[in-house]
């Protein structure tokens, strides 16, 4: 007794992936009908579903049982019986089948019954294909036939896809219009090769439980334009590509996809490339090449290809790649899409306002067509290579001599981390105008904008603090106090506390420089008071209170020996009264961008006092990252592009 020529339990449980559905099953399924050059296919799918329903109306999907697949093909003459006994038989390879794709439907189902009437040998062979088949299991009976025929039945789905004691469903949904759908999608390119030879192909799917059907036709298959590329390994090794297109000025949707032996393998963003049209355009790019059937795995859902990395076995990666694919991409769009080159520069516009650190390290391909390119991938590929390019000039400093170039780049680096700095004190003060707008009223929350509360250190670094905000001299502090009582802010800048009255009171920010880094004496002295932003509900007598409180805090310092000047700030809100109220104690209207700073110079105490509002403080230091982004936004290598 001879049996299929391999071990067929094995291949199943090994070669074939879990990942496959029941739609692997009808795409190897119509695929293979298609080969046998049927004109007429049908999918009957029924389901033992009886869904809830609310009068009438379903509310829980039926979902697909048994499957029964028949054509009009060549059948399973002696051929192509020859060939399905044959793992990874060498037959119809020319068409992309690699002679595994049938086991796909043992992995799914466990009984699957084939039945082929043949008329040029007037007989219908049958045979059940299972885990255990044996080629001399098929029976050949005469029979009258006036056409061929050949019918799959597909029913018991394994235990990988429906076991209800561990409820476990994995079944598709039977809706019909979602199945044609993605059997095109999938089935394209190998409809379009058998279209351009003349072959007038229908499949129909039909809901058993109800006789609705669906088709797919030649009508449902563009027309695509060819465009060729080459994409070169590291070996110089170059590699064909030819990217099938047709893009439409009609709404709809783009499918994008890797192709492999004549069909649609996986989406461009699943690796990495995410792309999309404008509204009012739709179409396909289909990128085929003999190196991505080559690669294509057995279930024909993935590639052997790595995202950035190479080896002997596999190499071009995606990277490679897709950069080759959307160069040829950008010229395909700028024909298709008049509006290209608007939409490139909206986007690349955008990202400049969010990241402009990062404009001088997005690619050229990118550029070309970022209108179409998710903003996202964008970034994050321009990010990469900002560090990288860091990583270079850090690897290679201490050296006793650098090149030109070598100089060139580091100075690129610093200007665009600086970049990158303020684009992140942009942030900053976007948080601070949503807590003035909504009008915060929890201070911690507001003081921790500026400096995490009950916290000090003696140095300033990005990231650690907010005291920009107030100004920027403010960041070169020796030490720097969040809500500390003044006893401990004395204690840490080595002062007693001999004549200070109110030990325990807690000044929002404590901040002393040093006249001289070397000498720790002679230090000069800020105090901060931070009130909440709904204090324009409170009376001006109120708000005055403010100040008042602020300087009992500057006596405590004042007398110190080691302190020699101090200046101090309240930040709240300023309306006309408060404003007619400072005025009258003696305070003067300095210049800002919005309302007035307002200063007394306290003569007998030889302190300054200043009020200013949160917004003033938010419009001043946007006016002060304004003027370096801009400067930075002209040096750009992208200024004449967005110009």
């Amino acid at each position: 007794m001879s049996k299929m020529l391999a071990e067929i339990r094995r291949i199943v449980n090994e070669d074939i992936s879990i990942r496959v559905s029941q739609y692997d099953v009808l795409f190897e399924a119509i695929t293979n009908a298609v080969h046998a050059k049927a004109t007429k296919i049908t999918c009957k799918l029924n389901s033992t579903d009886i869904p809830a329903n609310d009068e009438g109306v379903e509310i829980i999907n039926k979902k697909v049982d048994t499957i029964i697949i028949s054509d009009d093909g060549e059948g399973l003459n002696n051929d192509n019986y020859d060939s399905f006994c044959k793992y990874r038989t060498e037959h119809k390879k020319k068409l992309g089948c690699k002679g595994v794709g049938r086991f796909v439907f043992l992995k799914v189902y466990e009984n699957v019954n084939y039945k082929s009437e043949l008329k040029t040998e007037q007989e219908e062979r049958t045979f059940k294909f299972h885990l255990d088949f044996e080629t001399e299991d098929i029976k050949i009976a005469p029979r009258k036939v006036d056409k061929n025929l050949t019918e799959i039945s597909f029913s018991r789905l394994t235990p990988s896809y429906i076991d209800y004691d561990k409820h476990l469903d994995r079944r598709i949904e039977l809706d019909l219009d979602a199945i044609r759908n993605k059997v095109l999608l999938h089935l394209i390119p190998t409809l379009f090769f058998f279209k351009k030879e003349k072959a007038n192909i229908e499949i129909e799917f039909i809901d058993s439980t109800t006789s609705n059907s669906v088709f797919i036709t030649n009508k449902d298959v563009p027309d695509f334009f060819e465009k060729k590329f080459e994409v070169t390994n590291k070996e110089n090794a170059k590699f064909d590509f030819t990217l099938h297109h047709r893009i439409e000025k009609e709404q709809g949707n783009l499918n994008a996809f890797y192709c492999a032996n004549n069909r649609s393998v996986c989406e461009f963003s699943e690796k990495d490339f995410k792309m999309s049209l404008p509204y009012g355009y739709s179409g396909f790019l289909l990128l085929e090449a003999s190196y991505l059937d080559i690669h294509g795995n057995n279930e024909r859902n993935d590639f052997d290809i790595y995202p950035v990395r190479t080896d002997v076995f596999s190499s071009l990666s995606w990277e490679m790649i897709n950069e080759k694919l959307k160069i040829a991409i950008s010229d395909i769009v700028k024909k298709g899409v008049p509006e290209t080159q608007k939409i490139n520069k909206e986007k690349i516009k955008e990202i400049q306002n969010e990241r402009p650190y990062l404009v001088n390290y997005i690619d050229e391909e990118d550029i070309e067509m970022a209108g179409f390119i998710d903003k996202k991938q964008i970034i994050e590929k321009a990010k990469k290579k900002f560090d990288i390019e860091k990583e270079k000039i850090l690897t290679s400093s201490g050296k006793d001599d650098y090149s030109d170039q070598e100089l060139k780049d580091a100075i690129e680096i610093a200007q665009n981390e600086l970049v990158s700095y303020i684009n992140d004190r942009a942030l900053v003060l976007e948080r601070l105008k949503k807590l003035v707008e909504k009008k915060e009223t929890v201070e911690s929350v507001i003081h921790n904008l500026f400096m995490q509360q009950r916290t000090d250190d003696d140095y300033y670094c990005i990231g650690k603090n907010n005291l920009w905000l107030l100004d920027d001299r403010f960041t070169s502090y020796t030490y720097a106090a969040s809500d500390k009582r003044i006893t401990t802010v004395l204690k840490s800048i080595g002062e007693t506390e001999e004549g200070v009255d109110y030990l325990n009171d807690k000044p929002d920010l404590s901040l002393f420089f040093s006249h001289n880094p070397d000498n720790p004496e002679r230090l000069k002295s800020v105090l901060i008071e931070l009130k909440p932003f709904d204090y324009s509900a409170k009376s001006d007598r109120k708000k005055f209170n403010g100040l008042t409180q602020l300087r009992d805090y500057v006596k405590a310092f004042k007398e110190k020996e080691n302190i020699n000047e101090i200046f101090a700030f309240l930040i709240t809100d300023v309306d006309a009264k408060f404003a007619d109220r400072l005025i009258d104690d003696g305070y003067a209207a300095m210049y800002s961008l919005d309302a007035p700073i307002y200063h007394r110079f306290y003569e007998k105490l030889g302190i300054s006092m200043y009020v200013v509002s949160a917004r003033t403080l938010i419009i001043d230091a946007e006016a002060r990252n304004k003027v370096f982004l801009d400067i930075i936004k002209k040096q750009s290598r992208l200024n004449k592009f967005l110009e």
